[in-house]
Order: structure tokens, then C-alpha cells, then sequence
């Protein structure tokens, strides 16, 4: 059976449309209570996260074991050289990748996107908002900022509560009295804990609030709805539902074939009192804008926190698994079985703020900072045991795409990178006597790595900073008070934060080779600064 004629329907009752096309969102509503739940996952210590973890530390050992496995310092040394070269290639297009979408955004916050569509246009948006024991403070600023949208009344607020939510009820009034009129409607579903096959976590819970929101919606005659899924602690700028509302429907004039294998991600900024964070909390969340920009989306890698896609979409590859630990991966994974097509990244050109973990004191800041690098670290390897069980379901090119994508962003530029440069600082040790003809005098073989391992990095952490200062004051119109000593400061302590990111996210593997699956416990991540101090949009 070819890539073709492989039904897309596994987690439905009763076959859909095979193509797209003959699909519209109010099809897909009529047929959303048929759905099937998703197979459980295995919750054995055998699982193939150990594979990544092996991986990961061939990886990270390469410059050492390599001189013994080859006999050959000449062929050991320029293999390093090679990896340390592609590294700072990568930061490097990650820089100009990063300087273009600025520059997309720059437009994107300025354009009347609404010209380009009717206003009568039967769309709405299902926002799925997650709420554990999220502050309300921050979530109600998160409302707040949905309900200053340009296309506020095209919104469903989907409040998905737990059900161990403290003080439900009165949140729930609180959200009823001050938000009552601003949207199309305002939903309150509540996930039922402890359900079988499923673990606590953000996936498990957006995936009950859309079921629910669906079937409360079914009855109602609307063509077009997008889902977008964010978290408690997201700014969304004006334009947000506006600029994405006009690049879905422009896909659909065009027939654009992809238009339900998309999923559409803005940039995300960590910029929410960022300057009251420590250096570990500012660092990381300046590294996770860059990466956002130069490469999770112009390599269609995968989304990530806050993104879009359509309710076509959703209902074809069964919503999310209630087993997935990392939301936004497991979802991509899951809508590619569910499609058997590789998914589209599509840029949003408006920015999203995101709110950093932070703690009340440097040292909870920095105890923050661990908790969720570990969460990350965990949701990671457990999606690869996720990617590696389905991969009989997937065609065989897109798994290929997304298994050399995922690898090198996450088990390589993320984890393994700074740790390499690290053990090959090792090399000149084990072989002390190598020579290269052709290397000018006085210069020696470990000179050339000093510069590629640490300098060139060094110059382009210092890039990033500068762009942080630019995006704050042109793109996201914030102030923060950063001197430039401390600025300093913490350019010089980037690539000692991203030695301990990547030590942290390998004690991750670590601990879930150990555990299981018992390591996949969703802990609230402190959000002590975020409502501290009043930060503009």
C-alpha cells in the first residue's frame, strides 16, 4: 500500500474525505464525536529514549574515544575541526535567519491584514488556554491581551481547567464577569484527573478543553476554524488573529494543498521582565528566541509553546495524545501519523511574548531555571521514544526529514554542542606531539580550535545580544533596564550558561532512562516576576 492510499482516519469512527479540498470545519465538527481515543503508550524502562541517550554520549565523547578508535590524530583532528566549524555555521545563519523575520515582523505589525479578506467570513478562532495552578494575575494579563485583539469577537476562549484547579469556581466567575462581552464565547470544560492511559500533563488537558469545545460548537454553521493552543503566560500582540485569519484564507483562495498540514508559529520573545531575571532564566530565554526564529521555523523543525493550526487539522491526526509529555512536538508527531504527510511550519508575522520562569530570589530563579531545562530535557527524549514506536505509520521521507531535523536541534545545537567543545579541549592532550605543515608558524593545531571552539562563539553570543537590544526597542516596545555592564556580564557568562544547559538537559536523559515514564511529571513552572512589575505590549 503506497504513502497514498493509506487511510488518514485511524483515530475516527467513520471515514472522512481523503482529500482535503472536500473538507470544511463544519464536516469535521459533525463528525468530531465519532472519535476514536489514541492508542496507550508503553510505560516500560526499555524504551527508545536509552538509544538517544547513547547517542547523545558518543556524541559528546566523539574527540576522545575517536583518537583510539581511529589510531589517527591527523583524522581525529580535523573531524573535530569539522564539527566545531558547522556549529558556528549554524549559530551564524541562525543570526541572519533571525535578522530576516525581524524584519518580516517589522512589516507584519504595521499591514492592515484585515483588507484582504471579507468581514463577513464564517472563521473563528478556538483559543485552548490550559489552566493548572497558573497565577491569575498572569493569566488574566494573557486574557487581557486576547481581548485587545483586532478580531477579538472571531474568538472562542476555551478556559480548559483541571479539575484540581484550586478556587475553580471562583475563577471561573472572575473570567465570566470581567470578559463576558469581549469575545464570541467563553467555554469552561474541566479534564477530569486521573483518566486512563493518560499522564498529567498540558497535552492531555488541550486535548480534552478541544474535544469538549468542539462538541459544544458542532450545531453551529461556521466554514473555517483555526485552533491556536498557547500557555497561561502569553502576550499576544493586536494583530495576532488578524495577520493569521488573512494567511489561512489567502492558503485557501490559492488551494494551497498544504493548508491543513500546516501548523502557523510566531516568533516567541522571553522579554516579560526579562531584566528582573538571573543571568541562567535571561541567557536561555534570548537562546530560545534565536532558535525560534533562525531555525525551528525556517527548517520546519517543529512549533513550539504557542501555535496555530486548523480544526481539519486537529480532527485528522485525533487532537493530542494524552501520553505525550512535550506538547508542542507530540503534536507535530501525531498530526504526521494522523496525515501521513510531513507538516508545514508557516510564520506568523507578528511577535508573541512568553512569559520566563523566574523565582522570588536569585537562588529560586536559577532553581526555576533548572526545574523546567529538566522538564524540556525529559519532554524530549520521550517524544524521540514516541517518533522512534510510530515510525511504521510515518511515510518513510518525513520521518527520515524529521529524525535528522530533531536530532540536530535538539540532541546536538541544544544539548550535545557545548558539551563537544568541552571534551575536545581533551584532544591536544591525547595528542600533544601533532603537527600541520601547513599551519604558519608560531600558530599550533590547538590555536585553530580556540578560535572556532571559543571565539567565533563568543562574537556571535555578542550578535545576540545586540539583536535582543534592537528587538526590545523595534520590535516588542518593551524597556528594560539592563546597564551595560551587566549586559556584559552576561555575554561573558553565555557560553557558561549554555555548558550547564546542556549538563542539565543530559542528568535529564539520564533520569528518564531510569525511571521511565514515572520521570514524565508536569511541575508548574514559578512565574514569581511576571506580575511584579506592569510591562507594555
Amino acid at each position: 500500500m503506497t504513502a497514498e492510499e493509506i487511510p488518514r482516519t485511524a483515530s475516527l469512527a467513520e471515514s472522512l474525505p481523503s482529500d482535503d479540498g472536500e473538507l470544511s470545519s463544519s464536516i469535521i465538527v459533525r463528525h468530531a464525536q465519532r472519535l476514536k481515543r489514541l492508542k496507550p503508550l508503553n510505560f516500560s524502562l526499555l524504551r527508545w529514549n536509552l538509544l538517544w541517550l547513547f547517542i547523545i554520549l558518543c556524541f559528546i565523547t566523539l574527540p576522545i574515544w575517536l583518537r583510539f578508535a581511529s589510531q589517527s590524530c591527523p583524522g581525529t583532528y580535523y573531524v573535530i575541526l569539522s564539527v566545531l566549524f558547522w556549529l558556528d555555521l549554524v549559530w551564524f545563519l541562525a543570526l541572519i535567519f533571525s535578522i530576516h523575520t525581524l524584519i518580516k515582523l517589522k512589516y507584519g505589525m504595521v499591514t492592515d491584514h484585515k483588507i484582504t479578506y471579507p468581514a463577513d467570513t464564517p472563521l473563528i478562532h478556538l483559543i485552548i488556554l490550559t489552566i493548572y495552578k497558573d497565577d491569575m494575575g498572569v493569566v488574566c494579563r494573557t486574557i487581557d491581551s486576547l481581548a485587545e485583539q483586532t478580531e477579538a469577537k472571531r474568538i472562542l476562549l476555551v478556559m480548559a481547567w483541571e479539575s484540581r484547579t484550586p478556587e475553580r469556581d471562583e475563577r471561573t466567575e472572575l473570567i465570566q464577569k470581567r470578559y463576558a462581552d469581549k469575545f464570541y464565547s467563553i467555554i469552561f470544560p474541566v479534564h477530569p484527573y486521573g483518566l486512563e492511559n493518560e499522564i498529567a500533563s498540558k497535552a492531555a488537558n488541550a486535548n480534552w478543553g478541544l474535544r469538549e469545545a468542539v462538541h459544544e460548537d458542532k450545531k453551529k454553521n461556521i466554514n473555517h476554524v483555526m485552533v491556536t493552543t498557547c500557555d497561561a503566560d502569553t502576550l499576544f500582540h493586536a494583530k495576532y488573529f488578524e495577520a493569521l485569519t488573512a494567511d489561512y484564507l489567502q492558503c485557501i483562495k490559492n488551494n494551497d494543498p498544504s493548508v491543513h498540514r500546516t501548523i502557523w508559529q510566531a516568533p516567541l520573545f522571553y522579554n516579560w521582565n526579562l531584566d528582573q531575571n538571573s543571568f541562567p532564566v535571561r541567557i536561555t530565554g534570548l537562546v530560545r528566541s534565536l532558535m525560534t526564529m533562525g531555525l525551528l521555523i525556517p527548517y520546519n523543525v517543529n512549533p513550539m509553546s504557542c501555535f496555530s493550526f486548523s480544526l481539519t487539522l486537529a480532527v485528522r491526526g485525533g487532537y493530542w495524545h494524552p501520553q505525550i509529555f512535550m506538547d508542542d512536538v507530540g503534536y507535530l508527531l501525531t498530526m504526521m501519523i494522523g496525515t501521513q504527510r510531513r507538516i508545514r511550519i508557516r510564520l506568523v508575522p507578528v511577535p508573541v511574548r512568553s512569559g520566563p520562569t523566574s523565582g522570588d530570589t536569585w537562588l529560586n530563579d536559577a532553581k526555576e531555571w533548572y526545574i523546567q531545562v529538566r522538564r524540556w530535557g525529559i519532554g524530549t527524549a520521550d517524544n524521540f521514544h514516541y517518533f522512534v514506536v510510530k515510525i511504521p505509520r510515518l511515510p518513510i521521507m518525513a520521518s527520515c526529514i524529521f529524525a535528522l531535523g530533531y536530532f540536530l536541534y535538539y540532541g546536538v545545537i541544544l544539548c550535545s554542542a557545548s558539551l563537544f567543545s568541552v571534551s575536545s579541549g581533551f584532544f591536544p592532550l591525547l595528542c600533544p606531539k601533532l603537527e600541520l605543515h601547513w599551519l604558519p608558524k608560531p600558530f599550533e593545531p590547538f590555536h585553530l580550535q580556540i578560535l572556532l571552539g571559543i571565539i567565533i562563539p563568543q562574537l556571535l553570543y555578542g550578535i545576540l545580544f545586540i539583536l535582543d537590544a534592537i528587538w526590545c526597542r523595534w520590535t516588542l516596545n518593551v524597556k528594560e533596564d539592563i546597564f551595560i555592564l551587566r549586559n556584559i556580564l552576561h555575554w561573558i557568562l553565555t557560553p557558561f550558561t549554555m555548558i550547564a544547559l546542556s549538563c542539565v538537559q543530559l542528568w535529564s536523559y539520564i533520569v528518564l532512562a531510569l525511571q521511565g515514564k514515572k520521570a514524565c511529571i508536569h511541575k508548574v513552572a514559578g512565574k514569581a516576576t511576571l506580575a511584579q512589575i506592569h510591562s507594555e505590549v
